[in-house]
Formats: C-alpha cells, sequence, structure tokens
C-alpha cells in the first residue's frame, strides 16, 4: 500500500509520540515512579491523547471512516 509523504509523516510522528506517552505511562506502573495524583491524571490524558491521534492517523491512512467526535 502507498501513501502520501505526509500523511505516513503524519503516522509516524503521532505513533513516536504515543510510544513517547506509553513509555512514561510504563515507568510510572513498573518502574515505581512517583507522581502526585494529579501529574498521574495528565500522564494518563496525555497517553490517551496521543493514542486517539495515532488511532485517528492510522485509519486515515487505511482510508476508514473517521469520525472525531469518539
Amino acid at each position: 500500500m502507498r501513501v502520501s509523504e505526509e500523511m505516513h509523516q503524519e503516522y509516524m510522528d503521532s505513533y513516536g509520540a504515543w510510544l513517547r506517552q506509553l513509555e512514561a505511562v510504563h515507568a510510572f506502573f513498573f518502574e515505581e515512579a512517583t507522581l502526585t495524583p494529579d501529574k498521574v491524571k495528565g500522564l494518563l490524558n496525555r497517553e490517551a491523547n496521543a493514542k486517539k491521534r495515532y488511532d485517528l492517523n492510522r485509519a486515515k491512512m487505511l482510508g476508514l471512516s473517521t469520525d472525531d467526535a469518539d
């Protein structure tokens, strides 16, 4: 499957951003990082937002409908 360079870059950027956020979540869960409750909430929100952006770009790349309202 061929996609445009722009779409490829958007996908890779969103994938990398999600992985960085996921690594931070794993550090908190598994490496005993200490965070205050408000920092945990921010950490989880950033990961969820990065995952949503990745999912939207993945769906767009696959030619699937992307409904931002979800």
